[in-house]
């Protein structure tokens, strides 16, 4: 696990939401830098949401 306050690379944001969010085949699409923790919690939030309105919605 990251140590408190260390930065992660997309490779590993996009490998901890498919682990935190069960979604092993998920490939999104994000920039290519460094993201902060709370970088990384506003992206995920962000997913969660847009997976709340628009991909619960159709299935309803």
């Amino acid at each position: 696990m990251k140590k408190e306050g260390a930065e992660m690379n997309q490779s590993e944001v996009l490998d901890r939401l498919r682990e935190e969010l069960k979604l092993p085949f998920f490939n999104g699409k994000i920039e290519e830098k460094n993201y902060s923790e709370e970088e990384y919690q506003k992206i995920k939030a962000d997913l969660v949401n847009y997976f709340d309105e628009y991909v619960r919605n159709v299935e309803h």
